[in-house]
């Protein structure tokens, strides 16, 4: 149990206010005073002091803060561990990104619970970013993600190698055919949310090519893989995504072929090391990889 006194230095930190904490806090001004002034007797140090009439955390007050994040987040972790230990059974946390592909994973996610009806599962959908956030902090079991590099306390099972490409109706597709990128910029791109893990794939495939989001004449936000498939679908800009996002029944879409704009990506679960459920997660990886490569079962070709 962490001293509720960096409860209030932590909200103190966020709010700059000893009068805005109160009154989040539910408790009186001088209060918080006492708070701080009992941590910085504890600590030795200073944690904030007063610059142009604004309160800043002294170098020894981010240092505070920072470990006390961190102290935060695992008593969070800890509380939520020890509810599950005590939960009649188990519920793995699954963090599926929108735009890798939700529709595929939930049939997989499907056929699971109809060979075992015992299994438990929560399945949540997000941006990359957020839900890789919610393993990091033990909120999810693990995430479906693109690889990339995460923290040394994340361990990670490679699932499958999926194709990064864009999309365009069929008349756009025809028109761009062949293009190079310098005139491909002229079309409108249709960009997924901060966050997102096509959005990041595709910064990365353009700044390859001395290219940004900027280049393009026009770009739009749509921050629904279903939405973005729609307006691509209608000829209203360009997509680029992975293959198994492709909304099942979706309006037709055509490949657009640019070799420098394409590649396969590895897929894989991103998971905490410290994971009370390491055999439950591992048993689930597998069976969850041998119907991803049954045909078509991912939704690909």
């Amino acid at each position: 149990m962490l001293d509720f006194r960096i409860t209030t230095f932590l909200k103190l930190c966020e709010t700059r206010s000893y009068t805005k904490t109160a009154k989040l806090l539910d408790i009186t001004q001088p209060s918080v005073t006492q708070h701080i002034k009992y941590l910085q007797k504890k600590y030795g140090c200073k944690l904030f002091t007063y610059e142009s009439k604004t309160l800043q955390l002294t170098r020894e007050g981010e240092y505070l803060r920072r470990q006390a994040e961190s102290m935060m987040r695992m008593s969070e972790k800890v509380a939520a561990d020890l509810a599950r230990m005590n939960a009649p059974q188990l519920t793995l946390r699954f963090g599926c990104p929108a735009e890798i592909g939700a529709g595929a994973v939930s049939r997989i996610v499907s056929q699971m619970l109809a060979e075992d009806p015992e299994l438990r599962i929560e399945l949540h959908v997000g941006t990359g970013a957020q839900l890789l956030e919610e393993v990091e902090h033990g909120r999810l079991d693990f995430v479906l993600t693109d690889k990339q590099s995460a923290p040394s306390t994340l361990g990670s099972t490679a699932l499958a190698r999926v194709r990064f490409q864009g999309y365009a109706d069929p008349k756009t597709a025809e028109e761009v055919y062949g293009l190079s990128l310098k005139r491909l910029v002229r079309e409108r791109l249709l960009l997924g949310a901060q966050g997102a893990q096509d959005r990041r794939v595709l910064g990365i495939l353009l700044e390859k090519r001395g290219l940004g989001f900027d280049d393009f004449r026009e770009r739009m936000l749509v921050d629904a893989p279903a939405a973005q498939q729609e307006l691509a679908a209608a000829g209203r800009g360009l997509l680029f995504t992975y293959e198994t996002a492709l909304q099942e029944g979706a309006p037709r879409l055509q490949q657009l072929y640019i070799s420098d704009l394409s590649e396969e990506r590895p897929l894989v679960f991103l998971y905490r090391k410290d994971n009370l459920s390491l055999e439950q997660l591992k048993a689930f990886f597998e069976r969850f990889k041998a119907l991803w490569t049954q045909p078509d079962a991912a939704g690909t070709k």
